[in-house]
């Protein structure tokens, strides 16, 4: 018999389905349970990697293998032991109490479904636990869905330990790192590494085998695919030497809070996908933003920061600017008003494309200005004084597409609230007497926050084909503006040729 906690169940199941990149929608792999001398092991896998838990203990050699849904069916806030038996018919039996309230649910035993677990590289080398957050920030610079380039994945370069990442308008570059390897290894992008549940607070161990990244750290191992085929751009030419910059930009510790703050508030125009503000640099450093009907722009002027070199004005999406301040950055050197902008720190570089310079916004004596010195050294958001950005209302677009994401998002929404995450519990082959998730009829908070992140992902994908439809609406338009007047101007020549 293994026993395990109901709450070292839950953590197992988001790191697992995070390392593995399962969907909600996912059955998972088999997971083996194997205890020695030591240790207990607890492993899954599938193409996209192989992860080990290992605590340690003195258990009695024994080897369950079980559906990996028993994770969803077992797992709780409390630490409630859960028995893991095998029963002479080859079954394998699952039994805890929730709330005083026995339950049981059954699974059949297939040990034979386990594929070969990947060896731990003979040359591991040896980093600060920052290479967990470096790798974390890496991934948040990447894209989904890569075509050209391989630019869903993160670049682990040997030579001089660097770990590079972008999406083709951004570009994270990491050094420092100590990699066993000398070549490039692709690896492709995983929320792993921004997991809650997953505390990483010791060193971690490096290596790579032949299609294996290997990771270490406490009680984890992981091994994540290697991208063999993925071609990754070319990126060094895009970080260039600071003291080439025509402008340096020095933000203050005090000043960068409250930029932290105020940016995202600044006025913008509903169609501005790119979200866009003017930094001006011309002995003060100001940041200026208005929507299209606004009569004056709102200015926030970092009295407390410095800015050296030529004069220079240049318009950038605040997303970037907003994200260098969240890395850490506080110094951005600026090669020209359209050349890329970038941000410089120990060992780190970001660089990010700024926009045409003919959308900047130019000073106005009726600016709204709001000086950062005035301002208090910790603002609540509710009391900085920034006008409401304007909002234009658009009429709601037929779609059969649209209407379908809805229903789906309606439908998960209404599975989710009946079965919670693990679905009906029986772990596809159980035939337990429990009702199978091990629940009562009230959702764990744990649940309800999985549940509640689904549905706002899947709100966000719906959010993104609604602003597509009206792109493309928008340039259907224009298309037909530019048919009418081209057809007048036939029209005309047909009167010249009479």
């Amino acid at each position: 018999m293994i026993t395990i906690t109901r709450s070292q169940l839950r953590r197992l199941r988001a790191v697992f389905r995070r390392a593995l990149r399962l969907s909600s929608r996912d059955v998972g792999p088999n997971l083996l349970f194997a205890t020695g001398a030591d240790c207990l092991r607890i492993r899954a896998q599938n193409h996209h990697a192989a992860v080990e838990y290992h605590t340690q203990g003195v258990f009695p050699a024994e080897r369950i293998c079980v559906p990996f849904a028993l994770l969803a069916d077992c797992e709780g806030t409390k630490d409630e032991p859960v028995n893991l038996e095998q029963t002479p018919e080859g079954k394998v039996t699952a039994q805890w109490t929730d709330r005083k309230i026995p339950q049981r649910v059954q699974y059949d035993s297939t040990p034979s479904e386990v594929p070969i677990f990947p060896v731990v590289p003979s040359t591991m080398a040896e980093n600060e636990v920052g290479l967990w957050q470096a790798l974390a920030d890496a991934t948040d610079t990447t894209e989904a869905n890569a075509a050209r380039y391989a630019t869903n994945n993160v670049q682990l370069r040997g030579t001089g330990g660097r770990i590079v990442a972008t999406d083709g308008r951004q570009l994270l570059v990491q050094r420092g790192f100590n990699f066993p390897w000398e070549d490039d290894v692709l690896v492709p992008r995983s929320t792993l590494f921004t997991c809650k549940d997953l505390l990483v607070n010791a060193p971690l161990l490096i290596g790579k085998s032949d299609d294996w990244l290997t990771l270490q750290s406490g009680d984890w191992t992981f091994h994540l695919a290697i991208d063999k085929d993925g071609r990754f751009p070319k990126t060094e030419d895009f970080v260039q030497r600071p003291e080439t910059a025509v402008n340096r930009l020095t933000i203050a510790p005090a000043d960068a809070e409250f930029l932290t703050d105020a940016i995202e508030r600044l006025p913008c125009d509903e169609e501005d996908f790119h979200r866009s503000v003017t930094v001006d640099l011309n002995g003060q450093v100001i940041l200026r933003a208005k929507t299209s009907d606004s009569k004056a722009p709102t200015e926030l002027v970092l009295t407390r920061s410095t800015a050296s070199g030529d004069n220079l004005r240049f318009v950038t999406n605040r997303t970037y600017l907003a994200r260098a301040l969240k890395l850490g950055f506080r110094e951005l050197c600026m090669y020209g008003a359209e050349s890329p902008a970038q941000a410089m720190g120990d060992n780190r570089a970001y660089v990010w494309a700024v926009l045409a310079g003919d959308t900047a916004i130019k000073p106005s004596k009726n600016a709204v200005r709001i000086d950062s010195s005035e301002m208090q050294s910790s603002p609540a958001a509710e009391t900085l004084p920034l006008p409401p950005p304007t909002r234009s209302v658009y009429p709601m677009v037929k779609s059969n597409r649209f209407q379908s994401q809805a229903a789906d998002v309606t439908a998960a929404s209404e599975t989710a609230h009946v079965n919670g995450d693990g679905g009906n519990g029986n772990g596809g082959n159980g035939n337990g007497t429990a009702n199978g998730n091990g629940h009562s009829s009230s959702c764990e908070p744990a649940d309800l926050i999985e549940q509640a992140e689904t549905l706002r992902s899947m709100l966000r994908t719906a959010l993104g084909q609604v602003s597509d439809m009206i792109t493309a609406l928008k340039q259907q338009k224009k298309t037909a503006k530019s048919v009418q007047t081209a057809l007048a101007t036939l029209r005309q020549l047909d009167r010249v040729a009479l």
